[in-house]
């Protein structure tokens, strides 16, 4: 079978996983991503600079930076294997008796991601966004750096930026429904304007980036530019000490968003993919 005839067939199993009260009980966000997942992959699939980067941080806090490396840092991933073998065959050698956990045991932090949130927060050291889609600038490297890939990464632009909210109560309908979709989407557009202003602040040169705010499979889109977000960007700054900030009065603008639209609806994935391909190509026009 065709893999054009395969997608939509798999876009179709991902939307009715996310959807099953067996295995979605909880109608949570993160049963959503594999077909956001795969529909980003999908996208840029012949792109080949393009690339999907689940997680993205849009900002990580100074104290949280670490060890810079150099150009001379690292080690041969075969190297790697060789040492991970001599000390996983000492440690075979010794016994450590081990206690097991009782049922109800659990480790302390297991699955905690406090450690960045989608939005600034108190107490996180970081922000990230769902996903984003990064241009990739690279000249091959020499022989002897292809332990590395091959490749010299000369640059990296976030062109789009994702944000997913979960989808609304499945017990809605009509009206209401429309309404919870409409609040989980403006939640995930407040989001992006943080995380744009975040990124702006980063990379002094970029002056603009693709969105897309979704709730389960809806979405709506829109490009942010840096002075759309202006006012977000003073306040977020003001957190940094070194802050100055210029005279001026700060506004946010108000952003174009566009239409929302259902991913895989049979009345609206045809205008869903004709906007993607929009979004794809507005991507690959912009400059690393």
């Amino acid at each position: 079978m065709a893999s054009e005839q395969l997608l939509p067939h798999k876009a179709r199993l991902e939307t009715s996983y996310a959807f099953s009260r067996t295995f979605n009980p909880r109608n949570l966000e993160i049963l959503w991503y594999p077909l956001w997942c795969q529909t980003l992959f999908d996208l840029v699939a012949d792109a080949p600079n393009l690339i999907v980067a689940p997680q993205f941080p849009v900002w990580i806090t100074k104290h949280h930076d670490g060890k810079l490396e150099d150009a001379d840092d690292g080690d041969d991933p075969e190297e790697i294997k060789e040492i991970v073998r001599e000390e996983q065959d000492a440690a075979a050698k010794i016994q450590v008796p081990v206690n097991e956990p009782e049922e109800g045991d659990y480790e302390v932090g297991a699955g905690d991601i406090s450690f960045a949130s989608t939005v600034p927060e108190k107490n996180a050291e970081g922000v990230l966004v769902d996903f984003a889609i990064l241009g990739l600038g690279a000249v091959p490297q020499p022989k002897e750096k292809l332990r590395y890939g091959g490749w010299r990464i000369t640059g990296a632009s976030v062109r789009l930026l994702v944000e997913l909210k979960r989808f609304a109560s499945r017990s809605l309908k009509d009206d209401e429904l429309n309404a919870e979709i409409l609040a989980h989407i403006q939640e995930a557009k407040s989001d992006l304007v943080k995380q744009a202003g975040y990124l702006f602040i980063k990379d002094g040169t970029k002056n603009s980036v693709m969105a897309i705010a979704a709730a389960g499979p809806f979405w709506s889109g829109a490009t942010i530019h840096r002075d759309d977000v202006k006012l977000t960007m003073h306040v977020l700054s003001t957190d940094d000490p070194s802050y100055q900030p210029p005279g001026e009065k700060f506004v946010n603008r108000v952003l174009k968003w566009n239409k929302i639209i259902r991913l895989d609806g049979a009345s609206s994935a045809a205008a869903s993919e004709a906007r993607l391909r929009a979004v794809c190509k507005k991507m690959r026009e912009m400059g690393v």
